[in-house]
Formats: C-alpha cells, sequence, structure tokens
C-alpha cells in the first residue's frame, strides 16, 4: 500500500531555502538547454523568480506547498500559479531520497484535487527537453504535448 502525499502550504523558512535553490537551478537548466548564456543566467532567473513571486509566499496567484508524506516527512515541493481558472505548475520537485517511490504520481493527484476545488479547468507546465523522467511521469498522470520548442546551434 502506498502512502499518500498532502499539499501543505510553505513556510517562510522553506520558502527561504526553495528560492536559493530554485533560482540556481532554474539557471542551471536554461543554460543546459542552450537558452541561456552562463553569465548573467543566474541574475535573469533571480528577475523572473522576483517577478512572480514578490511577495513571496503570500504572492498574489501564487501558491506554494509543502509535499508532505503520511509519515510527515517533508518530501518535496510544489509552486503553482492559479489566474482564470487555469493553473500552472512553475515548480515541482521531490527530494532526491524519495525519487523512484511513487510519490510523484500521488503528489501531482493531490494537486488535481486541490485544483478542482478550487474550480480550475486545467493544468499545463513547461518540462525542459533533456529531463526524460519528468516527461514520462507527467504523461503517466495525464498530461499531453501541446507544443515542442526546437532549437539547432549554428556555432
Amino acid at each position: 500500500r502506498q502512502s499518500m502525499v498532502k499539499l501543505e502550504p510553505l513556510h517562510q523558512e522553506d520558502f527561504e531555502r526553495f528560492l536559493e535553490r530554485g533560482i540556481r537551478e532554474y539557471a542551471e537548466d536554461h543554460v543546459r538547454n542552450g537558452n541561456w548564456h552562463a553569465e548573467g543566467a543566474l541574475e535573469r532567473a533571480r528577475k523572473e523568480f522576483e517577478h512572480y513571486l514578490p511577495d513571496g509566499i503570500h504572492s498574489k496567484d501564487q501558491y506554494l506547498w509543502s509535499l508532505v508524506a503520511e509519515e510527515g516527512n517533508k518530501i518535496g515541493l510544489l509552486w503553482v500559479q492559479v489566474k482564470d481558472q487555469k493553473a500552472f505548475i512553475f515548480d515541482f520537485l521531490i527530494d532526491e531520497a524519495f525519487r523512484g517511490k511513487g510519490f510523484g504520481k500521488q503528489a501531482l493527484r493531490a494537486l488535481d484535487e486541490t485544483l478542482k476545488s478550487m474550480n480550475v479547468e486545467s493544468v499545463g507546465l513547461h518540462v525542459f527537453g533533456d529531463n526524460i523522467t519528468a516527461q514520462e511521469l507527467y504523461k503517466k498522470v495525464g498530461f499531453k504535448i501541446t507544443g515542442i520548442h526546437m532549437k539547432k546551434d549554428l556555432k
């Protein structure tokens, strides 16, 4: 029997940890995928986070949740924007120690229930091209590809 994952509002101290990690990883993802130059990537990522989260965990239309397993362990995080009955997942993380145990699927199911209770009609997300594990997970829980960005380097 699998345990259930609950969504709990993110606490301020967890938010501060998330922000540092999130900004760094977001910058690294963009650089690794050839979207941004390494120089200035961190600053660019920080600006985007500040744009969406000007008031931290109290920012308008932004929902930040800790993912909590039945045993009470905080196993990850979800950041979702909800606007005009549409949701968009900005960040979704299962801590490494808890990956590959079905928690991702459970967390996304819990998110579906939460969003339905908020009268949300659809949920979208962006996943980097090199993140095959995430793509497979999203397909398993019913996400469909709505477009693919492609790029060719000329030097």
